[in-house]
């Protein structure tokens, strides 16, 4: 599907219902990076997607005491970073593997399954921030 500016897009119902639209582009979210991090000291990791600059969204993380960036990817094209959350949570699914709450928090048990679907989704990465940003 496209919306009336020709961007693909997949329209969530929530998002129209809430006044956000069926673009994400139009909207202003291109959620281009995909960035897992972990609160080594209660044996989570979180995994995630933002837009653009990802500093301010994993200081929000880091607030919550998830302090340590394992991977952090940007500037992907398109889908990708949904895809690749979505591939994430599909593989997690498929091992039988729970959130430990809401839909993106799990045991750092699963964080070997997280990077190599993350690592190995098959898109040309054009940005890896390196584990210390």
């Amino acid at each position: 599907m496209h919306c009336a500016e020709g961007h693909e897009c997949t329209p969530i119902p929530s998002n129209v219902h809430s006044g956000q639209g069926i673009c994400r582009v139009c909207a202003g979210k291109t959620w281009d990076a995909f960035y897992v991090v972990a609160d080594r000291g209660a044996g989570h990791i979180k995994f995630g997607i933002t837009s653009g600059d990802v500093r301010p969204r994993l200081a929000v993380h880091r607030g919550q005491g998830y302090r340590e960036v394992i991977r952090v990817l940007t500037g992907l094209p398109g889908t990708t970073a949904p895809d690749i959350e979505q591939a994430v949570k599909a593989a997690l699914r498929l091992a039988g593997t729970q959130p430990v709450r809401g839909r993106e928090y799990y045991d750092v048990s699963a964080l070997a399954l997280v990077l190599d679907v993350a690592d190995n989704y098959p898109v040309s990465l054009s940005k890896l921030i390196p584990v210390s940003a």
